[in-house]
């Protein structure tokens, strides 16, 4: 990386004339400040400044040591009138003002020196120079380098790396988020080793705490292969994107599901790329509201077992297309395979025959010794309580997984938990009739399946889905009671007492940066965004206690205050369920599904 980053800018001093020329054209000149130098490895943790209203902000990382880090600006410079003709340690030419007047080349600027953070940083550069690729479809990947630093400034890596896009409505916002492949497995931060993590940008949380208190809660409460995350601040390209948070990632590459990897399996058994063969089933752009449908690829040979290594995740009808395989209960219910992405026939018919032998026992209204032979109860009432505490209207819809380990024991598991930034009170929408900003209400067990019509984006089914057939069953509500007021509920009493305490605080200066480079509260003005911080932080923490309070008042009884549909909504919904379905029968019987 290092190498890369003295080449680039070695490239832009070269080249400084020709940016000092352009400044006549309203072209600001480059400068940047950077941790190191030396000849052998060139400039180490190198960022740009930052344009913002006509202000210049260098967005420094807690891990550039500000005695030896230097400002770099081509030929003579003054800062506060003091002149300057070679590279100066920060210390040296900033002290501890936070804004300062810069010339250079007849041009004047007024910088701001955002130096608050106390995270981890991640510094990436790509092959290309830029994120033009990979931002014009979320699936482009492109190669680079990556150099992740502590706090105190220690390397944890520096190497090769591949970057994409990830996400579903967090891609289309002006903060991207990132999916990232390291070129050897790395125990990052005491996370474990692995190859593959994720970077999460938590635009719409303004508190960048919902996600670790899910998170948080879930592994204190015992929950097997809950994502792990380190704050950071991460620079693409020289430039600052903001506060991130680094996960691990829902799969079985090192620290996640530990199953058997029968993607790899399959792949032995074929002697080849598994996404090499071609498509089969129901995979059209209307396949995801076919029931009893599934796609999958003609792959020729399975392995001896493939009885686990699944990893399957509820899913909108409108995304199952995009997915390479999957299937579609009885009742109209979306999976879609995380792993394995590819799988044969006998792999489809395997794991959709599992989970709808368990589908059909939640909706028969079963004993759990009875769903328990299909599901493990345990973990179902864990991750629902999870999605009920932090009333995720994405809870049972999207983001919902299950897995299945390998061997004769035919059982599914609730898990991991995954995707909470619009959770805890933050999202404005109302779905099924639900007020997922009021923490003394009950949501996630009325939330039902969202279908989307063969002939427009509508919500019009009022099925109930799993979530909400289940937790009616007074069986499965003993089980809440005890999962809840056994280890759960002091887990999320205990994680919120940290979040607010240790977990918010330790972030604020990466929340402070991020609120000026992404303009979140409306100022630059570094203790008015403090305090819009620390009221955010206050209000999730407040929805959250309430909303723990809530299950705590309730937990031992079926909730039936559930939300009702307005009668002519409901009848409209009624008539465009019958006309999509005459459409669905249309699109099987004259063999269309694969074509449209």
């Amino acid at each position: 990386m290092k190498r890369i980053l003295a080449f680039v800018l070695a490239a832009i001093l070269a080249f400084s004339a020709f940016a000092m020329m352009g400044y006549a054209d309203g072209q600001p000149v480059t400068a940047y400040i950077a941790n190191s130098y030396d000849e052998e490895n060139g400039y180490g943790r190198a960022i740009d400044w930052y344009n913002v209203n006509d202000k210049y902000y260098f967005f420094v990382p807690a891990s550039i040591d500000y005695e030896a880090a230097k400002l770099y600006i081509s030929g003579t410079y003054t800062v506060d009138g003091a002149e300057y003709t070679a590279p100066e340690t920060l210390a040296t030419v900033f002290g501890d003002k936070t804004e300062v007047k810069v010339t250079a080349e007849g041009g004047s600027y007024d910088v701001v020196i955002i130096k608050e953070s106390k995270t981890a940083s991640v510094f990436i550069e790509t092959e290309s120079g830029s994120l033009d690729f990979i931002h014009a479809v979320k699936g482009n990947e492109e190669e680079g380098t990556i150099e992740i630093v502590d706090v105190d400034g220690k390397v944890l890596y520096d190497g090769a790396l591949e970057i994409k896009g990830r996400g579903n409505s967090t891609w289309q916002m002006e903060k991207k988020p990132y999916n990232i492949k390291l070129d050897k497995k790395t125990d990052l931060f005491g996370m474990g080793k692995t190859k593959k993590w994720s970077l999460i940008a938590n635009h719409t949380d303004l508190s960048l705490i919902r996600n670790v208190l899910a998170y948080e809660a879930a592994k204190a409460a015992g929950m097997p292969y809950t994502p792990q995350f380190e704050p950071v601040d991460v620079y693409i390209n020289r430039e600052y994107k903001g506060s991130y948070l680094l996960t691990t990632r829902v799969g079985i590459d090192g620290t996640s599901v530990d199953v058997e990897d029968l993607e790899g399996n399959t792949e032995d058994a074929n002697k080849n790329d598994l996404d090499t063969y071609p498509k089969a089933g129901y995979y059209g752009t209307y396949a995801g509201l076919l029931a009893g449908t599934k796609k999958w690829y003609d792959i020729p040979n399975d392995p001896e077992d493939i009885t686990g290594g699944y990893i399957i995740e509820m899913e909108l009808a409108n995304r199952y297309a995009d997915e390479a395989c999957g299937f579609v209960t009885d009742r109209d219910q979306p999976f879609t395979m995380k792993t394995p992405e590819y799988v044969t026939k006998a792999q489809i018919d395997y794991i959709s025959g599992l989970y709808q032998k368990f589908e059909d026992a939640v909706y028969a209204g079963a004993d759990m010794a009875e769903i328990g032979k299909y599901c493990n109860v345990q973990s179902l009432a864990q991750l629902y309580l999870i999605n009920e505490w932090a009333s995720n209207m994405d809870g049972g819809l999207t983001s919902t997984y299950f897995y299945k380990p390998e061997g004769e024991n035919e059982t599914l598991y609730g898990g991991p938990v995954w995707d909470f930034d619009i959770a805890f009170g933050n999202n404005d929408a109302e779905r099924f009739g639900n007020d997922y900003n009021d923490p003394s209400k009950w949501t996630v067990c009325y939330n039902r399946m969202y279908r989307n019509t063969v002939f427009g984006k509508w919500d019009i089914d009022e099925q109930p889905n799993v979530f909400n057939i289940i937790t009616k069953n007074e069986g499965f509500v003993d089980v809440l009671d005890t999962v809840w007021n056994g280890a759960m509920k002091s887990a999320v009493a205990e994680t919120i007492e940290w979040v607010e305490t240790e977990y918010a605080p330790s972030v604020e200066g990466s929340a402070v940066a991020n609120a000026i480079r992404w303009n979140i509260f409306g100022t630059h003005d570094v203790d008015e965004i403090k305090k819009a911080y620390a009221d955010e932080v206050k209000a999730v923490v407040k929805f959250a206690k309430t909303k723990a309070e809530t299950i705590t008042a309730g937990v031992g009884e079926v909730q039936n205050d559930a939300p009702e549909t307005n009668a002519v909504v409901k009848f409209f919904k009624g008539f465009l369920v019958g006309i999509n379905d005459i459409f669905e029968k249309a699109i099987v019987a004259l063999d269309l599904v694969n074509k449209i």
